[in-house]
């Protein structure tokens, strides 16, 4: 199976940071976000991929390459003027070579099963699956309604519909090629809002499944913060997990003399720390941080280059060289 990762955006939500760093290139765990999405999609028996860009593309195709952990091919599509997530898939149309693929956005940490869902996607003959979880009112995401059996009858719906269960979309889709019948070529669209909109409003068949583990959408400051604390605590699923230092990020005794570290602490490469310190918990180093003499940090995450002046008290910030937000 192929599938694209949709990584386009310009992560207005999460400037300053992104003013010079693509949105997927942001580290979760010292690891850029984008390969805890490439390691869900190869556990799930993808080879091939394409990813779309449009901010900042080549720093994204020199960190990520053309291939991934050695089984997995990457291609790009450049977007010169950005096309949206539905104008976006339209233009790489002939990646997938008529065959059903899965579509996921780069910024959402899941645990899903992808395998599964793509099996029930073909034994219903469905033009979509869209990958769901339970609604939380709060949570500030778009209403998408569901009948008894799971077949998708509303999105963007402003209020339950009677005898419909109200879900919230994660940003998965596993998708047959009828999609691009309801998407315009050569233009900025939207896949739910022109795609799924268009679809139902035909009858085709559009599917759910479930998948109600562990989910982080990475779409503020706070989210981006809440989701380094978590790979912290160990509540990430496994394929993000898999990247966590065998030691757990602690540094070796002796390295950073007079500094005291309270885990849970990841320390990246090439990182100087003066003594007189105190290091976490929660606490975050991206690699070449520099943190001054008597310095106490806690619930920070530092992104690499990250500096911190010597006395300098933090806790619950994303700093990076040119910016430190409060969250």
């Amino acid at each position: 199976m192929r599938a694209m990762i949709l990584a386009a955006g310009f992560g207005t939500r999460m400037r300053p940071f992104t003013e010079r760093t693509p949105k997927p290139l942001l580290p979760v765990g010292n690891r850029p976000q984008i390969v805890c999405v490439l390691e869900l999609l190869r556990r799930a028996g993808v080879r091939d991929v394409v990813i779309n860009l449009h901010h900042l593309p080549g720093r994204v195709m020199d960190v990520v390459g053309e291939t991934y952990a050695g089984e997995v091919r990457i291609d790009y599509s450049i977007e010169p003027e950005i096309l949206g997530t539905g104008g976006g898939l339209k233009k790489v149309e002939s990646f997938f070579g008529g065959e059903t693929f899965i579509l996921a956005n780069a910024d959402a940490l899941m645990d899903a099963d992808l395998a599964g869902a793509a099996r029930r996607h073909g034994e219903l003959g469905a033009a979509a699956t869209m990958l769901v979880r339970g609604w939380d009112p709060a949570g500030g995401y778009g209403r998408v309604e569901a009948d008894g059996e799971g077949m998708i009858r509303r999105v963007l719906a402003p209020a339950a519909g009677e005898g419909l269960a109200s879900v919230v979309f994660t940003g998965i889709h596993i998708l047959s090629p009828a999609i691009f019948r309801y998407l315009p070529a050569g233009r900025p669209s939207c896949i739910v809002g022109d795609g799924y909109m268009a679809m139902l409003a035909a009858g085709e068949r559009v599917a759910s499944f479930r998948a109600d583990g562990y989910w982080r959408d990475i779409g503020t400051i706070r989210a981006y913060f809440d989701a380094n604390m978590d790979f912290l605590r160990g509540e990430m699923p496994s394929h993000c997990r898999a990247f966590a230092p065998a030691d757990g990020g602690r540094p070796p005794p002796g390295r950073f003399p007079g500094v005291e570290f309270a885990p849970p602490v990841i320390v990246g490469a090439g990182c100087a720390i003066g003594a007189g310190s105190v290091i976490g918990p929660g606490v975050v180093l991206g690699d070449g941080c520099v943190v001054g003499n008597g310095c106490r940090l806690s619930a920070v995450v530092a992104l690499p280059g990250a500096r911190f002046s010597s006395g300098e008290e933090a806790r619950r910030i994303v700093r990076s060289p040119a910016a430190s937000v409060p969250v």
